[in-house]
């Protein structure tokens, strides 16, 4: 480079440089140029001074040093006010560049507070609420709802929503009953749309949405093993939504809350898997039509419980050393297939070992349509009597902590096969059930109070042998609000346990009964719509429905500080629809460390029934919004209602 255009360079990167910068580089040429200038000016001033006659020189001095002066302190000022600017500019920089430095604090803060909780959480209610509660904390988000697909039907599943209002959630909830294609939502890709938009979860919906302030929303997808399962929708006034870096967290936590609904949901369908073969165990019938023997009983229920696409049920007898496969699914029609020879392999080593043997991540080149594998010991009164197999076609859906559980597994399948004509009741595993959920129920309401009257009987004990006799007054009235609160759910389960409708004409009466007692027991004014009014529903449904208005009506006299209850049962020539709304203060907004402890237990009992009926429980609620539980069972010919 020449010279000249060297200089030109510098001179050009000088200019472009901050203020700061350029009068750091010129600290050095600042005092010379200041003597220099200084030298010119004295040097001007004679000329002009001697070109004058003596009488005018001081006049003349004067001039000139006042112009030059005003001159001086002119840039002199200039500078400082532009020094003062930058100094300005700076300082605002930041504080704007802290105060986002705090908020993604915060954010990260509540972020790591969400994961706490979800990685306490023990039930799928607890999940769906911090699920749907998070875009609010960490974006601002104006509502929200979790959706999933669900997996028996291409459709769309509502399972919790968030600050949305009762009008916009009846029309949703309409639209999703007319079933939106979870395929379209499955293999979306904008993710991010406004309110006038033809998303199918805005479709229809537009002026619902523009009543309600909606501008658009964001969904975050729920992704378990590479799969979409659901989506996380956060709604927002503005159409452009919260910022990526907000989104960014967002999509790191709903890819934990996917893997956790998902673990939680297996271990329910692990749970009634073994719920229903100790059913095999007691009646040696499951109820399920399709099989025609007992071991497919058997084989059917465990393949559904894990989602095992691949199973096979292997016996082995000791006389003959030989073994026989009494059921199948999935193996092939012949002993020489690859995938009946993997499975005799490992149920050879699991009868071999008395545990379960495992294969994680079998090789596609291998000839199975499975990619993991597992073998229980059938082990009963001592004896190792086979083996059941189980394949899926996902890798690592079998690992070493479903060892105990495949173990368990494997052993009521013994019973049941050791024993399977020994137990006629038909209804134990029904009372079994209704047990577990009555200790549930009594562990979150009357232990707690009991446990809370102990603590108040030492208080007193204490305040009186202190002489805090006001104080001790007090306690005493705190005391008497537990019993009767004790009182009131004692009577509420007696009275629950007496509840008899083995009629299909019962429905309407026990509810009107049972509306009218808590009424005049809670003083909340309760409301019963029942559509059409002589609606008959068979007694085995009627009774879950029944036992699920009890337990939300529980939940608002104890929860909801409500004054009204609205309760409806409605049917048509496809669903049949309970509801229970009250007007009380809804979940609370804050995220507590013991809100599972307040009515998770209540909740997970309902989505047990509404589960066990073949249909879906969704919560909806909000700060202040009150609480909305609907419970939507598809008729079929096992469930008779008549209009």
């Amino acid at each position: 480079m020449v010279p000249g255009k060297q200089q030109l360079v510098r001179l050009t990167d000088y200019w472009d440089a901050p203020l700061h910068i350029r009068l750091r580089r010129l600290r050095w040429v600042a005092p010379v140029a200041v003597l220099i200038l200084a030298a010119l000016h004295q040097a001007g001033l004679h000329l002009i001074v001697d070109a004058l006659s003596e009488s005018w020189h001081q006049e003349a001095e004067l001039l000139i040093y006042g112009f030059t002066g005003s001159i001086v302190a002119w840039i002199g000022l200039s500078r400082i006010a532009t020094s003062i600017a930058a100094h300005a500019e700076a300082e605002k920089q930041t504080l704007l560049a802290y105060a986002e430095l705090e908020s993604n604090h915060q954010k990260l803060l509540t972020l790591n507070e969400i994961g706490r909780q979800l990685g306490a959480a023990n039930d799928e209610q607890t999940v769906l609420e911090l699920a749907a509660r998070a875009p609010h904390h960490l974006t601002g988000a104006q509502a929200s709802t979790v959706v999933t697909f669900a997996d028996d039907k291409d459709r769309l599943k509502l399972d919790m929503a968030w600050g949305l209002s009762d009008a916009y959630l009846q029309a949703f909830r309409a639209r999703l009953a007319t079933g939106i294609s979870a395929n379209r939502c499955r293999e979306c890709s904008v993710l991010k749309t406004v309110a006038t938009s033809d998303c199918p979860l805005f479709e229809g919906l537009h002026e619902k949405a523009r009543a309600d302030g909606i501008g658009g929303l964001i969904c975050l997808p729920m992704v378990y093993e590479q799969e979409r399962v659901g989506l996380i929708s956060a709604y927002f006034p503005s159409v452009d939504g919260p910022p990526e870096d907000q989104i960014h967290l967002l999509n790191i936590l709903s890819g934990v809350i996917a893997s956790m609904l998902e673990s939680l949901r297996a271990r329910t369908r692990q749970t009634d898997a073994l719920y229903a073969l100790d059913q095999v165990l007691q009646t040696g019938d499951t109820g399920v039509p399709i099989m025609r023997d007992f071991e497919d009983q058997v084989l059917f229920i465990t393949t559904a419980g894990w989602e095992a696409q691949v199973g096979g049920l292997f016996l082995f007898d000791q006389e003959t050393q030989t073994w026989a496969c009494r059921a199948r699914q999935g193996l092939g029609d012949n002993l020489t297939d690859p995938r009946f020879s993997l499975a005799l392999e490992l149920a050879t080593q699991a009868h071999a070992t008395g545990s379960a043997v495992i294969s994680p991540d079998l090789a596609k080149e291998a000839g199975y349509d499975f990619l993991s594998a597992v073998a229980a010991p059938l082990i009963a009164e001592g004896q190792t009597l086979g083996a059941i197999f189980l394949g899926a076609k996902r890798k690592r859906a079998f690992d070493s902590r479903h060892v105990e559980l495949l173990n368990t597994m494997a052993h009521q399948i013994a019973l049941a096969i050791r024993n399977a004509q020994l137990y006629v009741q038909l209804d134990q595993l029904a009372v079994l059930k209704e047990r577990y959920r009555l200790s549930r129920e009594i562990h979150d309401g009357l232990a707690q109070t009991l446990a809370l009257l102990n603590m108040q009987t030492e208080r007193l004990e204490n305040l009186i042998q202190a002489g805090k006799n006001e104080a001790a007054a007090r306690e005493v009235d705190e005391m008497r609000h537990s019993i009767q609160s004790a009182y009131l759910e004692a009577r509420e389960a007696i009275e629950g346990l007496r509840q008899e409708l083995d009629r299909p004409d019962q429905m309407a009466s026990r509810l009107a009964e049972y509306s009218a007692q808590f009424s005049q027991k809670t003083g909340i004014q309760t409301h019963l719509t029942i559509d059409p009014e002589g609606l008959l529903v068979e007694p085995s449904v009627a009774l879950q429905l029944f036992r699920i208005v009890q337990e939300s009506m529980a939940n608002v006299r104890k929860h909801a500080r409500a004054n009204r209850v609205e309760v409806s049962l409605k049917a048509t020539e496809s669903e049949l629809e309970l509801s229970i709304t009250d007007n009380g203060r809804g979940f609370p907004d804050a995220m507590q460390p013991d809100l599972a402890a307040q009515r998770h237990f209540g909740m997970t009992t309902m989505r047990e029934r509404a589960r066990n009926l073949g249909g879906a429980l969704t919560v909806a609620t909000g700060v202040n919004q009150g609480t909305r539980i609907t419970v939507a069972v598809p008729l079929s010919d096992n469930k008779r209602v008549v209009v």
